[in-house]
């Protein structure tokens, strides 16, 4: 349209322009001049119009011109890379499947081979057993019950025929024809075992058939075996129908007479070559064709007339090698054909060849000789049966032979038509994708049109209301406007600065444009300045858990992680509803300000009430999560430093963008918490003064001594009181006034001595609730390892029996075994998820008041007692955590029975665990609180009635265990096993393990000595059962003796904890008169002793047994860094518990200081009731 418009005014004008030249030809010329720039302009509007995007339109044309290509050549490439793929593939599959099958045959056909060889090896042993023993004499030799005894053997070699042949000297040939009229009812009898008895075999022949004379085979030498022996078939399994077969002498036959002669001389065992075995037909008397004939071998195995190395032989086992039932079962159902030669090289026995097939699980003989495929050669896969170390044929001897080759029909199962199939959808998704493309590239065509035919018309109404030069200016107005909105900064008012602070800690684009920041090479080459500004009025606190270090030390890593996370949750909680800004954790130290982001002037109250409900909030914390992770949990302490002043903040760019706080303030602050106390809030003169200021000068109390900070000199600091309520306690005799330092309205601490650290009630309870919790936990892994191996309990009447013969009147120690024996890993022994098992709520009260009444029993010792027992379970429950394998996350479907084996299966038995946990808290019940050889001194009755032997670990055993059998827990008992092997093995592992904490015990101390070398011996080969239970057996004690001393190779505190209170158990018995000498004498050199002889070496042997991972490491470190430490502070720490005892009065002497009551343990007159009635059977 705009084309004809073109040219219409064109004509019009020449009409025009014709006619003015008519009229006037001087307004000829200047109307020609006008017309012909008008016509210009029209021209170069067209030109322009048309100019609009075909640039753009040749450059779009011929990329996509280039991806139509590109699609196509992918297109063709990917089909047949697919094809070639696909097809390799499946030749990769075949020659993979083929040679997992050959191998499954060549390793079925050599342990076919060793079994039938170990068969006749049984038979022969047997055989010579019943002589030996019954005083009888070869050749008059008839073993008992041989139809039974020879089908087992048959059964167990697949074989059909076994016999027992004599060697009858010629001199004694009428004395063993005379015997065998006498002894022949094993002929009846082997038929009635078959169920054959109404059938008559008849009377064996009364004479030994002589083949050799009969039939003049006998060679010139006179000393021939055959010249000298009759060999008759005595016994054969099956037993004959017609017994007329009995007594032929088998000398005769040439195939036999080889390998009795190298039996004779070389002692081994012998195979015959292969021999057919023709099936006839009776109703025509004639032999049936091929099909019927049945090849055999023999196997040959020599009878001896003693069990010694040095015996004569007597006789042979003949076993029968039927090659038609050889190769059946091999394979599974499915398994595609393939073809197995058997080739046998005898020597001048000849050579024969046979050819089978495997299909499945069936096989069938093929030929009687090499008829496999040729085309298959070289796939070929061999290996020798028999006789491998001697060269085809050497002396005669038989060298069979397997060569393996697949078929046309296994091959054909791998030929399929999925490489063509995946070539069509590779290219089907090409084509789908270039039709996607080509719908795409229509939509963008279109909606390039509209734009053009908008610009089009844009520029056209520009044109016909602008002149040139508005126009122009118009578009650089509009381009100048599209570059400032691209290059428009992201604030344009306020203070940038701090807005980009306040997004970067609201989680907004700050921290966007940070790491955008951070990505620049040069700090000069940053497109912005640093994001941070300078805060002149916040508070700062730092938090940090005392006592972490330490406890860390006793757990595992995951129970550290849910520790620090529990609390700075709770934290942060609180800081979210204070609005105080959390700025970091750095490892136990959390790290909060009140003051910015946001500045506020009230932030030393804020910050302080933040304080105040932190401490709160972990103090309550920790004593609730004593049950998930143990004793000593709520002992930890929190330690809180308060400073107020300027704060320089910020983003500091770089790989990782973090919010960070600068300048002195901080640094006080960190003084402020270092220099406190536990379960305090530390406060500076600043932030006090803020507080005074605040009306707040109750909250305060102030410091006694001043604090030194490095570069600041001395200090004046304040407590906060923690109860918020004002502090009115003063030292006798001043006043708060005249306190140094103190301000009007702020209380001054007073100094008070620590308490001694006691056990409360609520403490005890903690534990025994931790306890029962690890035992629960175990107890939901036995039942659901239970109900995934679907176990059949055992009568309940028959486990009561068993539980009443192993009660205390049993000798404990008569109990420890070498082995205890743990069960075999099962695939599906994980089916039921121990989360889903829910134990009755009988169960559960009836362990809380098991484990309550065990507490009960421990006896107020300074070391050994209840806490002493969970520290020790708690050891191992970490050890037990801590068994791994190495290198099982490669192979994800053998994780579990590699964790199995790797870790003897220890990991796999809940049982095992379960037994571990309960012998750890059960391991000093009753405690006397001297050693054995104390108790054996003084002549106690336990001492007479555990004969002098492992004292106070048998009768911590017997408590425990009498206590469990109770008939009030019988629930208890019940989910703890269900079958008799099931309590078995937990009583062996309880007594196991208990009295392999008795380290002092020299007969016990060398057999697990000896039980060690044997298992972790070069020389171990570790294959066998025993092998394996032998080495958890160890591992079990080992772990035990480790959890029992584990505090020598935790953190120093905990160490000097658990040491001072062994010192002081032995010291007080020292001053009772019932110990010899003074502990404090030898002390210091003793531990030394007691690191080097046995922690140190103990802790080795848990590394090199392997299955504990890291931890052993871990365990090993400590126990060298705290013997070092001990070497340097030993001697003085001695001192120091020794001036304490002073102070306390436990020497003569000594300032005694009142010490507080202790809350009475619960559930006493059970513990008294229980040892009333051990001592009932001591007298």
């Amino acid at each position: 349209m705009m084309n004809g418009q073109d040219d219409d005014s064109e004509l019009l004008s020449v009409s025009e322009f014709s006619q003015e030249d008519e009229l006037s030809s001087s307004h000829g010329d200047r109307d020609s001049s006008f017309e012909h720039e008008e016509n210009n302009k029209k021209k170069k509007k067209k030109s322009k119009e048309h100019e609009i995007g075909s640039k753009e339109t040749k450059s779009v044309f011929r990329a996509k011109l280039m991806v139509y290509l590109v699609l196509i050549v992918s297109c063709v490439t990917a089909s047949t890379l697919a094809y070639f793929f696909t097809r390799d593939q499946e030749e990769d599959d075949y020659r993979n499947d083929f040679k997992v099958y050959a191998d499954e045959v060549k390793r079925v056909a050599k342990d076919v081979i060793q079994t039938k060889i170990d068969v006749g090896e049984s038979l022969s042993i047997q055989i010579t057993s019943y002589a030996n023993d019954n005083g009888f004499l070869f050749p008059f030799v008839t073993l008992p019950d041989f139809e039974r005894v020879s089908a087992n053997l048959r059964h167990m070699a697949n074989t059909d025929f076994i016999s027992f042949i004599s060697l009858v000297p010629r001199e004694k040939k009428a004395e063993f024809e005379n015997y065998t009229l006498y002894n022949n009812e094993w002929v009846q009898e082997g038929l009635e075992v078959q169920g054959l008895g109404d059938v008559d075999p008849g009377p064996i022949p009364s004479f030994i058939v002589d083949l050799v004379q009969m039939f003049g085979v006998a060679r010139p030498d006179p000393n021939a075996l055959e010249n000298l022996y009759f060999a008759p078939t005595w016994q054969t399994g099956p037993a004959p129908f017609n017994a007329s077969t009995l007594l032929s002498d088998v000398f005769v036959n040439p195939q036999l007479l080889p390998s009795i002669e190298r039996i004779l001389s070389e002692g081994t065992v012998q195979i015959t070559p292969i021999f057919k075995i023709v099936i006839p037909n009776t109703a025509a008397g004639v032999e049936l064709e091929r099909p019927f004939e049945v090849p055999h071998s023999a196997m040959t195995n020599g009878i001896y007339d003693t069990l010694e190395g040095n015996g004569d032989l007597v006789g042979f086992v003949y076993t029968s090698v039927p090659w038609n039932d050889f190769f059946n079962g091999i394979l599974s159902e499915g398994t595609g054909d393939i073809e197995v030669v058997v080739s046998e090289n005898c020597g001048e026995a000849g050579d024969s060849k046979m050819t089978f097939v495997l299909d499945g699980e069936e096989s069938y003989l093929k030929a009687f000789e090499d008829a496999h495929d040729p085309k298959f050669d070289s796939r070929r896969e061999s290996t020798v049966l028999t006789n491998e170390e001697f060269e085809a044929g050497e002396d005669g001897r038989c060298r069979y032979e397997l060569e393996i080759y697949p078929t046309n029909k296994l091959k054909n199962t791998y030929d399929s038509n999925e490489p063509l199939i995946y070539s069509i959808v590779v290219a089907m998704i090409f084509v789908f994708t270039t039709m996607v493309f080509l719908v795409y590239d229509w939509a963008v065509q279109r909606r390039q049109w509209m734009i053009i035919r908008a610009a089009r018309k844009t520029q056209a109404i520009v044109s016909s209301l602008f002149p040139k030069n508005v126009q122009d200016r118009i578009l650089k107005d509009v381009d100048d406007e599209v570059q400032r909105e691209a290059n428009k900064p992201l604030v344009t008012r306020g203070n940038r600065t701090k807005d980009q602070l306040q997004n970067f800690l609201k989680g907004k684009d700050g921290v966007a444009a940070a790491e955008e920041e951070a990505q620049m090479p040069t700090p000069g080459a940053r497109s912005s300045k640093p994001i941070a500004d300078l805060f002149p009025e916040a508070t700062i606190i730092f938090a940090d858990i005392v006592g972490f270090t330490a406890w860390s030390s006793t757990r595992e890593p995951t129970q550290v992680f849910q520790l620090l996370e529990t609390i700075y949750h709770v934290f942060d909680e609180i800081a979210n509803r204070r609005r105080v800004f959390k700025v970091e954790t750095v490892g136990d130290c959390y790290v909060a300000v009140a003051g910015l982001p946001e500045p506020r002037k009230d932030h030393a109250i804020v910050m302080a009430r933040f304080a105040r409900d932190c401490l709160v909030q972990f103090t309550a914390t920790v004593k609730a999560m004593v049950v998930e992770l143990g004793p000593d949990t709520e002992e930890l302490g929190v330690r809180i430093g308060l400073h107020s002043g300027p704060v320089t903040a910020g983003v500091l760019r770089g790989e990782r963008a973090r919010f960070q706080l600068f300048g002195d303030t901080v640094n006080t602050t960190a003084r402020m918490e270092s220099t406190g106390v536990p379960n305090k809030i530390h406060l500076s003169q600043e932030t006090a003064d803020l507080l005074v200021a605040a009306g707040k000068s109750q909250w305060l109390r102030t410091r006694r001594e001043k604090v030194v900070a490095k570069g600041k000199g001395e200090l004046q600091t304040y407590w906060l009181d923690s109860t918020g309520e004002t502090a009115t306690a003063t030292t006798e005799g001043e006043s708060d006034e005249e306190e140094k330092g103190a301000k009007p309205g702020i209380q001054t601490a007073p100094v008070v001595a620590p308490a001694p650290a006691v056990p409360s009630a609520d403490k005890y309870n903690r534990l025994v609730a931790w306890n029962c919790d690890i035992l629960a936990k175990l107890l939901t892994q036995i039942v659901a390892r239970r109900e995934s191996r679907r176990t059949d309990p055992d009568p309940v009447a028959d486990i009561r029996k068993l539980e009443e013969q192993y009660g205390s009147n049993r000798y404990v120690l008569s109990e420890v075994q070498e082995i205890v024996r743990l069960p075999k890993f099962e695939a599906d022994s994980q089916r039921v998820d121990p989360w889903s098992v829910q134990l009755s709520e009988e169960v559960l009260s009836q362990l809380k008041d098991y484990v309550q009444t065990l507490a009960a029993m421990y006896r107020d010792n300074p070391f050994h007692n209840f806490e002493h027992a969970s520290h020790v379970t708690m050891s191992v429950m970490k050890l037990l955590s801590r068994i791994v394998a190495p290198d099982v996350t490669n192979a994800p479907t053998d994780t579990d029975e590699a964790l199995h084996d790797h870790t003897y299966g220890i990991t796999s038995d809940p049982m095992t665990q379960f037994a571990v946990a309960l012998s750890a808290l059960i391991h000093d019940v009753d405690h006397p609180g001297v050693p054995n050889s104390q108790l054996i001194k003084e002549e106690t009755s336990l001492a007479a009635v555990y004969r002098n032997k492992s004292i106070a670990e048998q009768n911590s055993v017997d408590l425990a265990w009498d206590l469990l059998m109770d008939d009030a827990y019988g629930d208890l008992r019940n989910t703890i096993y269900v079958t008799k092997t099931e309590f078995l093995r937990f009583r062996q592992l309880v007594v196991n393990i208990v009295l392999a904490t008795d380290i002092m015990d020299k007969d016990l101390g060398a057999l697990r000595k000896g039980r060690w070398n044997k298992a972790f011996s070069e020389q171990s080969t570790g294959n066998t059962e025993d092998d394996v239970n032998r080495k958890a057996t160890i591992v079990m004690e080992h772990l035990i003796q480790a959890s029992d001393v584990a505090h020598t190779m935790q953190h120093w505190h905990i160490y000097r904890k658990w040491n001072q209170r062994l010192f002081r158990e032995m010291y007080e018995a020292f001053l009772q008169g019932r110990a010899e000498k003074d502990p404090s004498d030898n002390w210091y050199e003793g531990e030394k002793g007691f690191f080097d002889f046995y922690i140190i070496p103990l802790a080795k042997k848990l590394k090199d047994c392997g299955v504990f991972g890291v931890s052993s490491d871990e365990y090993l470190q400590y126990a060298v860094q705290n013997r070092k430490e001990w070497e340097l502070k030993g001697a003085e720490l001695v001192a120091e518990m020794l001036k304490s005892f002073r102070d306390q009065g436990l020497i003569p002497g000594g300032k005694a200081q009142e010490q507080p009551e202790q809350a009475p343990p619960p559930r006493q007159s059970s513990a008294l009731s229980l040892n009333n009635k051990k001592e009932q059977q001591i007298v």
